[in-house]
């Protein structure tokens, strides 16, 4: 009888510890709120050391620089759908390759329907399933 209560003991004990440790291993829920790093526009590399950076925040505002000028707009998520709103941009003239990147930038987050995480890159596509935009979170 006493082998029953300690046999029973051992199992609940090695139940609780692999569900502990096996909840630790799982991976974290990446998010879109913060600070990317545009890597690449239609798989085409962004000009180094441009600023293309997009900043989503938790109030689902879009802010950020298209390479040359800043731009705002609001963003609506529902699972992985990502509606970006009508976007604000500010009207700085810059180097012409700069501003061609900044309006193949702006062109593709108007296609922007659907995005993907993955360990800290993002990938944005359009209603086809294209990749429009790639970029990398940044360092807080």
């Amino acid at each position: 009888m006493i082998k029953i209560k300690q046999l029973t003991l051992l199992l609940a004990i090695s139940t609780t510890l692999t569900a502990c440790n096996s909840s630790s291993a799982l991976p974290t829920q990446e998010s879109l709120p913060g600070s990317w790093l545009v890597e690449s526009i239609k798989d085409k590399a962004v000009i180094t050391k441009s600023t293309a950076q997009l900043n989503f925040d938790q109030q689902n505002r879009l802010s950020g620089s298209a390479s040359c000028n800043n731009i705002s707009s609001s963003y609506t998520l529902e699972h992985n759908s990502l509606n970006i709103g009508p976007m604000a941009v500010t009207r700085k003239m810059c180097l012409p390759a700069l501003m061609e990147q900044e309006s193949r930038l702006l062109q593709a987050l108007g296609k922007v329907k659907r995005f993907q995480l993955n360990n800290g890159e993002l990938s944005m596509y359009d209603q086809q399933g294209s990749l429009q935009i790639k970029a990398n979170r940044t360092k807080p």
